[in-house]
């Protein structure tokens, strides 16, 4: 019984760590400029499963450190999302001036949570998502950068 409850706890536990964005974290809570938001809603419009009719209410945003660079994970809230509570989730890092996506296009997880760190690969922090396959279930995936993007790690 000492075993299980233990193993319960550490599950929670890890359960509890995994992150996703909220309804404070809107455009305006990030602060990112009309410029920066455009530069960033082009890349999304290439990515994205859909179009929402506005970027503004659909997506929610909020700045991190990635390490060596600043970066922005963004979340999508409902036309974005799937029926099991999972919704593409971007991270964008800055650099040489300008927001460029951390996924190939075809590549941007959809996710239910995620965590960073607390290891990084090549001066940027580890991703690690949380997807919802089921009432049972959920798979994790690790992304490591490669030096222009966020690659799974499969262990």
């Amino acid at each position: 019984m000492l075993i299980l409850s233990g193993i319960l706890f550490l599950s929670t536990t890890t359960l509890a760590q995994m992150k996703s964005l909220n309804a404070n974290d809107t455009l305006a809570a990030a602060n990112l400029s009309p410029k920066e938001f455009r530069e960033i809603i082009a890349d999304l419009k290439k990515s994205a499963f859909d179009i929402p009719q506005s970027w503004t209410t659909e997506l929610r945003l909020r700045r991190i450190n990635l390490g060596k660079r600043s970066g922005i994970v963004i979340q999508g809230t409902s036309l974005l999302c799937g029926g099991t509570g999972n919704c593409q989730t971007w991270v964008f890092r800055q650099a040489n001036g300008k927001w460029t996506s951390m996924f190939a296009a075809d590549q941007v997880p959809i996710a239910e949570g995620f965590d960073f760190g607390p290891t990084a690969t090549r001066g940027i922090a580890d991703l690690t998502i949380s997807t919802n396959l089921s009432v049972d279930g959920s798979k994790r995936v690790k992304y490591k950068f490669d030096g222009k993007r966020y690659r799974p790690k499969f262990e």
